[in-house]
């Protein structure tokens, strides 16, 4: 019989759960994981991913996020020495007691006090990384204390996308210690709703465009140039209405407020809506005629893009980032220059405009989702970079064959 893969996950986000967290949910909620690990999570005792590890019957530790809170997700920064050192002590107990083969970390912050802790007790640390370590991200102080914890304590560090692993070896990460898993969803969670709620409760006419930027609500994904994008359909009289959708962090709520302040201003407060995130992303993709992606700095990846196009709405994103990577332009879906206002429309025109294009647009998404973008992928590819991650260190537990590992998950 196969020994079960010890893992010890560690997220101290306290706020509401971002792509890293819901990456880490559904993960350990994939058959596969339930049947081949034991999997166990530090995290903060009052975050949302605490609440929602109750209901998976996960064992969790109780770990503080630090004195900066949740600003310790803020991806300038990666957390006071102190902080480090703190949280590096509470995992070294936690390590002590659970004796993991494996750590992994799901944010900055996290890695680096989780290498520290893995480090002391030999065991391999695998750092999640879902940011893009660039400029646009962090500053250069930030970026030169990972890179150097990274070469001293993480024994793989796993990207979300080529374009994340680009970035990394240009930071000075050895290639060679890099692996990419793109992120992938379970299909069953993304299938279409038939519900028209939210359409009947903004009283949407039958036959009007509906549009949506979904996802967190955060300067830099771009809500203010869908603002725009809003603000001139609407100057042309075109018909169409449009929606702003996600959780917001502690530390964007004044930005969220300068958003409806924005709409009141500009008189767009009968076309776009602020309606509150929904308990599954679906349930709302679902009643889109369009996803638009707008982020203005490089998205490590962009899981909302594979969201929509595995429920069937047709998506425009920013070319930039490890979006090209998701979306075959004119295929599965449209790419534009980030913040080209004239790009935008000009593509939310031809795609509106195009009944046979929008069928073809969702059909193949649907199928390239199917192929590239599931958690049996995602599962897979972990049971093979934790294998070698074992390798590396001389630990060598069995694993079960890729075969085996997507039986468990039918």
């Amino acid at each position: 019989m196969n020994a079960r893969r010890r893992i010890l996950f560690v997220d101290r986000n306290p706020g509401p759960p971002g792509g890293a967290e819901v990456n880490l949910l559904e993960l350990l909620a994939h058959p596969g994981a339930q049947t081949h690990w034991d999997a166990q999570v530090a995290c903060s005792p009052a975050s949302p991913t605490a609440a929602a590890l109750r209901g998976q019957r996960v064992v969790r530790h109780d770990i503080d996020p630090g004195s900066g809170g949740a600003r310790l997700r803020n991806l300038f920064r990666i957390g006071s020495d102190r902080e480090r050192a703190a949280a590096s002590k509470r995992l070294r107990d936690i390590l002590a007691g659970f004796k993991p083969d494996a750590v992994i970390s799901c944010s900055p912050p996290d890695h680096l006090a989780a290498g520290m802790a893995a480090a002391a007790h030999g065991i391999p640390s695998l750092w999640w990384v879902n940011e893009n370590l660039s400029p646009d991200f962090f500053g250069w102080p930030a970026r030169r204390a990972f890179v150097s914890e990274a070469i001293a304590h993480a024994t793989r560090l796993i990207p979300v996308s080529h374009f994340g692993k680009s970035a990394l070896v240009r930071a000075g990460i050895p290639e060679g210690r890099i692996s990419v898993i793109h992120n992938g969803i379970p299909l069953r969670d993304y299938r279409r709703s038939a519900s028209t709620l939210l359409r009947d409760q903004l009283r949407i006419k039958p036959g009007e465009p509906l549009i949506g930027l979904l996802g967190k609500i955060t300067p830099w994904k771009g809500a203010e140039f869908f603002i725009e994008i809003a603000a001139r359909w609407a100057s042309e009289r075109r018909p169409g209405r449009f929606l702003i959708v996600g959780p917001i962090a502690e530390e964007d709520e004044s930005f969220a407020a300068t958003l409806r302040d924005l709409v009141r201003k500009r008189g767009l407060t009968d076309r776009i809506s602020f309606p509150p995130p929904p308990a599954k992303d679906a349930t709302t993709l679902s009643q889109l005629d369009v996803l638009l992606h707008c982020s203005v700095k490089p998205e490590p990846f962009g899981r909302i893009i594979i969201e929509g196009m595995a429920v069937g709405v047709p998506v425009i994103a920013a070319r930039d980032g490890g979006v090209p990577e998701i979306i075959t332009p004119g295929v599965d879906g449209g790419l534009a220059r980030p913040g080209d206002l004239e790009d935008y429309v000009a593509q939310l025109t031809a795609l509106l405009g195009n009944g046979p294009m929008r069928s073809a647009w969702v059909a193949a998404a649907r199928s390239t989702v199917q192929q590239r973008f599931t958690l049996e992928r995602v599962f897979s590819d972990f049971q093979r970079v934790l294998q070698e991650a074992a390798d590396s260190m001389g630990r060598s537990p069995e694993a079960p064959g890729l075969a085996q590992a997507l039986g468990a998950s039918a």
